[in-house]
């Protein structure tokens, strides 16, 4: 009994005399320090500090807390995650900021977090460098900027690229207008230009002058391939149907002219024909078999079989051509844009 009051004395001057604790040591270098009995070897006796173990609950129903608290979470479904107790979502060691419980181990790579302040990484002459394999796997504020790593694609104001660079919205290369000569981006199907002014960039639609003509045989061909939606097309043409030899250059109703509209407003009203105008040698309208929207059919009225035939897919787009079992010479030409 008097060498446990003697030790608790010769403690009690040594921590009055130092303002320093040791335990295993009796050179303590700050407030409390703690040595290992064994730091090395292979002692089965365990050693380590115990923080205090809580659950959740209990944790929650502290209060007065001195900041700096450290303790061990060892339940978490106890109470709720609400009020000093709004981190505590798993098992682990919390300490007390003066409002609420931290976790200890918390990192930018499995906790998600708020900046308070303004951040820089100097990266010098590091590399920093994302890998990732889904769609969205890098992005900024949604929509913002969208980095799809699945298929290496980049969206803009959209996180579902279509293309490498899939810009939703407009872009501007340079207010300058040097930067930007020439201001007319070739290369594409509609050509992009740049905005000499602020510079914004846009597609202008296509215009075009086509002709396309020559001497077919018995089959469909295709005379062009249009824009299904937001496209208007004027057409004119001549054609003569033969039997490949000079025997019937004679038959006036072989010969025909005329013009059409070919206009296509939007999914609801894609392409069709409009303003048909058929004629005969003479300039006297053709007598029409067939005048829908997609088909244009006229007689003959010759001793040559088969009947020219137009014709126009609202799907693909394809503006055809057929004149049954014989062959014909023909020419059209186009004037319109999309």
């Amino acid at each position: 009994m008097k060498n446990r009051i003697l030790l608790i004395s010769l403690l009690f001057v040594f921590y009055n005399f130092n303002a320093q604790v040791g335990i295993n040591t009796v050179s303590p270098t700050a407030t409390l320090e703690i040595t290992a009995k064994n730091s090395t070897g292979t002692s089965a006796t365990t050693e380590g500090l115990l923080i205090p173990r809580v659950d959740r609950q209990r944790a929650q129903s502290m209060t007065a807390i001195p900041v700096s608290t450290l303790i061990y979470v060892n339940d978490f479904s106890s109470g709720t995650p609400t009020g000093n107790a709004v981190n505590i979502d798993n098992n682990g060691y919390y300490y007390y900021d003066g409002t609420v419980w931290m976790k200890l181990n918390t990192n930018i790579y499995n906790s998600n977090g708020t900046l308070t302040e303004n951040r820089v990484v100097t990266q010098n002459g590091n590399t920093l460098a994302f890998e990732g394999t889904s769609v969205n796997a890098f992005s900024v504020d949604g929509t913002t900027l969208s980095v799809d790593a699945a298929s290496n694609r980049v969206g803009v104001g959209t996180n579902a690229p279509a293309q490498g660079l899939d810009i939703e919205g407009t872009a501007r290369l340079s207010q300058s207008v040097a930067a930007n000569t020439p201001i007319r981006l070739p290369g594409t199907t509609k050509p992009l230009y740049v905005n000499s002014t602020d510079g914004t960039v846009t597609h202008a639609p296509i215009g075009f002058t086509r002709v396309s003509g020559g001497f077919r045989p018995s089959i469909p061909f295709t005379i062009a391939t249009l824009p299904v939606t937001n496209t208007i097309i004027r057409v004119r043409f001549v054609c003569h149907v033969d039997q490949s030899d000079e025997t019937n250059n004679s038959d006036t109703a072989n010969y025909a002219y005329g013009d059409f509209t070919i206009v296509g407003t939007g999914t609801a009203d894609p392409i069709r024909f409009r303003d048909v105008n058929i004629k005969n040698f003479d300039g006297t309208a053709k007598t029409l078999i067939t005048n829908t929207p997609t088909t244009i059919t006229w007689s003959n009225g010759s001793t040559i079989s088969g009947n020219p035939t137009i014709t126009l897919n609202q799907t693909t787009g394809e503006f055809r051509m057929n004149a049954g079992t014989v062959a014909l010479s023909y020419f059209f030409e186009m004037l319109g844009g999309s």
